[in-house]
């Protein structure tokens, strides 16, 4: 079977369940194949380009599966015409929008936590269930996606590794920017809310009562400061 027989044949079968080795392949089969896609001068740059079809992948590939109208795929160069399409949704959204990067998940140390807490506490949400639940999320994370997390999202700005550094460190692979999209930690500079509830920090913020909208800038980045501070917790206790 060719390259893009498999990568059709992936695309057809995905709303009913691939297993994590059939998603890595298929990752790492679909991205070549849509770098060589004609785009807007916008995605010129490889590593902006790179980092489209990442987002496409995530919200129109992997998240969507199981629930995605799109019909069955016959040949997997119509891909190009979805990433354009995808490509054209995303230039015409307003350049208001925040992205996850701004609003707080790359906050160094939080000097001023009582302050966060007092906004989450007039937002209506409960900091010690938000912290409950945090822990929660924390041990349900693999070793990458915890080192992810202590390394790079919640480490001092001086003291950050990337993303891809640590996934070489550990053995991670090929599909390390899909798994941390996945986690919910590399959206892009202007990327809006949409679909973050489907990623594992943006499930744990809506779970612990918060709106993913612009008016909620102020207290989802003192969650995500309330989620590295557990973080460091855990660390400071594992030493």
């Amino acid at each position: 079977m060719s390259d893009q027989d498999k990568i059709v044949e992936y695309w057809n079968r995905r709303g009913r369940g691939l297993s994590e080795v059939e998603w890595t392949e298929f990752y790492q089969l679909l991205v070549p194949l849509l770098m060589r896609t004609r785009l807007p001068a916008e995605f010129a740059d490889e590593a902006r380009r790179r980092d489209l079809v990442n987002i496409f992948f995530q919200d129109k590939v992997f998240l969507n599966a199981a629930t995605t109208k799109a019909g069955p795929l016959v040949h997997a160069h119509a891909l190009h015409a979805y990433l354009k399409r995808f490509a054209s949704d995303l230039l015409s959204e307003p350049e208001t929008s925040p992205s996850l990067d701004t609003i707080g998940l790359r906050e160094p140390a939080a000097p001023d936590f009582p302050a966060h807490e007092r906004l989450l506490r007039e937002a209506g949400i409960d900091v010690r269930e938000a912290m409950r639940r945090a822990d929660e999320l924390l041990g349900m994370l693999n070793a990458g996606e915890a080192a992810y997390l202590r390394h790079n999202t919640c480490a001092n700005r001086e003291e950050s590794e990337p993303i891809s550094i640590i996934a070489q460190r550990l053995g991670i692979g090929t599909a390390f920017h899909f798994k941390a999209r996945k986690l919910g930690i590399t959206r892009s500079k202007g990327e809006t809310y949409r679909g973050y509830e489907q990623t594992r920090i943006g499930r744990w913020l809506v779970d612990v009562g918060a709106r993913l909208e612009l008016d909620w800038r102020e207290e989802i980045a003192a969650l995500l400061i309330l989620l590295c501070e557990r973080v460091r917790s855990q660390l400071r206790r594992a030493a």
